[in-house]
């Protein structure tokens, strides 16, 4: 008798097949990628866009601190005395204890000095000086407030497309005009500045536009800041400028007593 035992043959066995994705599978993966790849591209762009404004502050803080550090001096130093010149016809001009460009040995620690934004699309604030020279028998002219003529103004810092300077009197009244018979006590001085980048996008018609729109919406008789600021937000037409110019602008304000 013999025994007989089936054994499976080898083309019956079940074969394990090597794991694969599934299309459906892929088209997932393909999505999820995509959408963290447009999270990732939002989040670098926003991180850019963040530099790029912090940028355009730092830039402007650096040169109103300077400009407004500059103007203090001066105007702490000033010597206004009646019978001496003082903001003639509304200019920024003024005697200040403090030496101007000579080359002349007989310079005293005095001397002219004046501020202006220069020509209509300038977008430089300039400072000029004028060194006093007289003998210690020969002292400046008094009794008179014509302003002397002379100074050679020099570009400071660039990008300043505001600029204005008006007195606080005794009696808390707000004036562009300076009074010599009636010293005021405080200077407030107004600065609009334009970051650097975007000073280089704009033309020289859009300098000029908004440096009239600065000159005309100080009231004279009100805060400067709080003008301009109002202007900013009801006056400006911002499409007509570049988009970078609304973290690129920055108003400044320093209230000085003045000696």
């Amino acid at each position: 008798m013999s025994l007989c035992i089936d054994t499976p043959s080898p083309a019956g066995r079940r074969r394990v097949r090597p794991g694969a994705f599934t299309l459906v599978e892929l088209l997932v993966a393909i999505t999820v990628l995509a959408l963290m790849s447009v999270v990732l591209a939002q989040m670098l762009s926003a991180t850019s866009q963040t530099w790029i404004s912090g940028q355009a502050r730092a830039n402007n803080f650096t040169k109103g601190r300077a400009m407004l550090d500059l103007l203090a001096r001066d105007l702490q130093g000033g010597v206004y005395r009646s019978d001496l010149p003082a903001f003639p016809g509304g200019e920024v001009g003024f005697y200040t204890e403090r030496p101007g460009y000579s080359s002349n040995a007989s310079a005293r620690n005095l001397s002219w000095v004046e501020y202006d934004l220069g020509t209509n699309s300038s977008a430089a604030l300039q400072r000029a000086d004028l060194a006093e020279t007289w003998l210690p028998t020969s002292p400046p002219s008094f009794g008179t407030t014509n302003a002397p003529s002379g100074a050679t103004p020099r570009d400071t810092a660039p990008g300043v497309v505001g600029f204005k300077v008006q007195f606080i009197y005794p009696d808390g009244s707000i004036s562009t005009n300076f009074v010599a018979t009636n010293r005021p006590r405080v200077a407030a001085v107004g600065l609009a500045v334009v970051d650097d980048k975007t000073l280089e996008r704009l033309s020289s018609e859009k300098i000029a536009a908004l440096r009239n729109g600065f000159a005309t919406n100080a009231s004279g008789t009100n805060s400067i800041k709080a003008d301009w600021e109002n202007y900013l937000k009801t006056d400006l037409a911002w499409s007509a400028y570049p988009a970078t110019l609304a973290s690129g602008l920055k108003i400044f304000e320093r209230y000085v007593s003045l000696p």
